[in-house]
């Protein structure tokens, strides 16, 4: 299938909600590990299906941002995407506490507790707002980059496009294209630098109320580090 023909349409929250709230409900009142590995199984499908459509709204999104049915959607994205995570984060919890919890992970291995008790750390309930918040400074970063555009040769052309003429063998094209991609960027230096102090700041501040110094850790967390710290990294 190509891309193009791949069929989205926006999901439905509530009705995604009552649904984890409702197998969350089952994996903790589980009388056996079978059960919960059902329950989890479907959550996990729920999940992946609303991911799935998240993915082709970005990605739509992100080809034409002045296309208003997929900016929408891309807020409809923004908008919820920490509730979701939030019932995720609740569903991961239930499943740490399992009395089967040997069981469990002989099923679905070591590797998927150890990456679950690393996203545990970086939500909770507490953040959503500032999660929200963050989303939204990401797409506007996104619709300002997207919207770039220089004079090259006498043609109006996407910034992106000029990343083949930073590969020329001629030193002077190179040079030009590397010009012009810093002219956008200064012509723009405000509006980028706002973005960038509000991400900062509200990064900064999720992570303190989740009990860490700063967001570099959190950073990590969310990545999945799970065999190395940012003293490994200052280290290499």
């Amino acid at each position: 299938m190509k891309f193009c023909d791949m069929v989205y349409a926006r999901p439905d929250i509530e009705n995604i909600l009552k649904r984890l709230s409702a197998l969350k409900d089952k994996i903790e009142g589980a009388a056996d590990a079978a059960t919960q590995i059902e329950a989890y199984n479907e959550a996990d499908s729920l999940i992946e299906n609303y991911s799935t459509l998240g993915s082709l709204a970005y990605v739509r999104h992100t080809i034409n941002t002045k296309d208003e049915f997929y900016d929408k959607e891309n807020d409809f994205f923004d908008e919820n995407g920490p509730v979701i995570s939030d019932a995720i984060h609740s569903i991961n919890k239930v499943l740490l506490k399992s009395p089967f919890i040997n069981e469990l992970k002989a099923h679905y291995g070591e590797l998927l507790f150890l990456n679950t008790e690393i996203s545990l750390r970086c939500f909770s309930s507490e953040i959503i707002g500032l999660a929200k918040e963050e989303d939204k400074l990401q797409s506007d970063y996104q619709k300002l980059y997207a919207s770039a555009t220089v004079l090259w040769d006498g043609e109006t052309i996407p910034l992106t496009m000029l990343g083949v003429h930073k590969q020329s063998a001629d030193r002077e094209v190179r040079k030009k294209a590397f010009l012009k991609d810093a002219e956008f960027f200064h012509s723009h230096k405000k509006e980028f630098d706002e973005i960038y102090d509000k991400l900062i700041k509200n990064r900064n501040k999720q992570a303190r109320i989740l009990g860490y110094d700063n967001f570099i850790q959190m950073g990590y967390d969310r990545l999945g580090r799970n065999c190395y710290t940012p003293k490994e990294v200052a280290s290499f």
